[in-house]
């Protein structure tokens, strides 16, 4: 189904992790909470689209999480998992010509109990004097593999190569807290069948983290930087796109990705407040709006709309529970 975020023009705000995966008891926490303004939002919008990731089997989650697929939406961009072009959108609005980009993002690689997961790269507040020290170290090694590097942000840099024309990847916001094995790159072909570029970028990982291992950047430092993430592929349509962006909304995301419900419920408050209320007047004063509210594996889009007399008559008498919005169920093995 096409989704309606790529037929409308009204103003589109996007909360990722805004849906809680509920486990048992908390679906009656999310039911109690103090969201006075989604409330009233919800009294008067209209649902108007509902996607769930198709994951094909054996995986457990798509590489491009649900708030990324909207977002993409939103901007008119043809959606393929893995291939959503974050990095290139990043390279044109730096002023950088050239195609087949990518995001490498410095990182920590966490082995515990034979298991490697990555850690959310914001933990480790690499600086700009960090960020110049790494790259001046790394740069040759790539340029090696035919990648040419570019400073983006402290962290995280633009990789430009042919390696990255046609390379599905998985999401820091997929990964993070999470077992690195099956979203490394080329996981999703199986066993054996790594492509040529999915090999080198797996071997050059292997290098940098053994120059890593003794960079004088990590004396000291609580968490170390060891590795470096792949991520933000794919090509920007040839025909730019007159779409208004969305508004996104991070507020939730560390503690979403932390799995902290209370510091995520504290964080809600705040959308509420911040976000919500303020969309609430502009509707109020005669704009309509929309809403896009994302979890784990789904997003669900509302619309702002004339309520009804019978919604009028449910918000007062029977008030939407936010457990039936807010959480989502588990994905299943």
């Amino acid at each position: 189904m096409t989704s309606v975020l790529t037929h409308s023009e009204r103003p589109t705000t996007l909360i990722p992790f805004s849906l809680w995966t509920a486990h048992g008891a908390e679906a009656s926490v999310l039911a109690k909470m103090e969201l006075p303004h989604l409330r009233a939002w919800l009294a008067q919008a209209q649902r108007v689209d509902v996607q769930v990731d198709a994951v094909p089997a054996p995986w457990l989650a798509t590489l491009s999480p649900p708030h990324e697929r909207a977002w993409a939406q939103a901007l008119g961009w043809p959606v393929r998992d893995g291939y959503l072009p974050w990095a290139a959108r990043a390279a044109a609005e730096q002023g950088i010509s050239g195609t087949d980009w990518a995001f490498i993002t410095l990182c920590n690689w966490h082995v515990s109990n034979g298991q490697v997961t990555l850690g959310d790269p914001a933990d480790l507040q690499i600086d700009d004097a960090a960020d110049a020290q790494l790259r001046e170290a790394m740069h040759s090694f790539f340029a090696e593999d035919g990648i040419a590097l570019y400073p983006y942000k402290a962290g995280q840099w633009l990789a430009q190569s042919p390696l990255f024309a046609d390379l599905p990847t998985a999401s820091l916001d997929r990964v993070i807290g999470r077992n690195i094995d099956p979203w490394l790159v080329g996981s999703h072909l199986g066993a054996g069948a790594l492509s040529p570029a999915a090999q080198l970028l797996r071997r050059l990982q292997n290098e940098m983290q053994m120059l890593l291992y003794t960079h004088p950047v990590n004396e000291g430092r609580r968490l170390t930087v060891n590795s470096f993430w792949v991520h933000g592929t794919g090509a920007l349509p040839e025909t730019p796109s007159t779409r208004q962006a969305p508004v996104v909304v991070d507020t939730l995301r560390q503690s979403a990705l932390q799995q902290d419900l209370m510091a995520w419920l504290e964080a809600w408050q705040q959308v509420d407040a911040t976000v919500i209320a303020p969309l609430l007047a502009r509707v109020a004063a005669g704009a309509p709006q929309r809403l896009v509210l994302c979890g784990e594996d789904d997003f669900h889009v509302y619309d702002s709309a004339e309520p009804t007399l019978w919604q009028r008559a449910r918000a007062h008498f029977a008030p939407t529970s936010l457990d039936t919005v807010l959480a989502a169920a588990p994905l299943k093995d």
